[in-house]
């Protein structure tokens, strides 16, 4: 019976937890979603041309 209790004091005190977060609005997570995918596409973007000069590089004094 102390495990019943116990697991649905669990239960109430997850859900006043959960009650408390503060959740995005669409156009927060649209805004992060556009920040993230040009911070991916410009680092992707650096990293291509790094890996081309070494590439080059490595041709030329091999």
């Amino acid at each position: 019976m102390e495990k019943i209790k116990t697991f649905i004091e669990y239960i109430k005190e997850a859900k006043d937890e959960l009650d408390k977060v503060i959740f995005p609005t669409k156009m927060e997570i649209k805004q992060s979603l556009i920040s993230v995918t040009i911070m991916v596409t410009v680092v992707a973007l650096f990293l291509g041309l790094v890996d081309l000069i070494m590439s080059g590089i490595l041709k030329v004094v091999l």
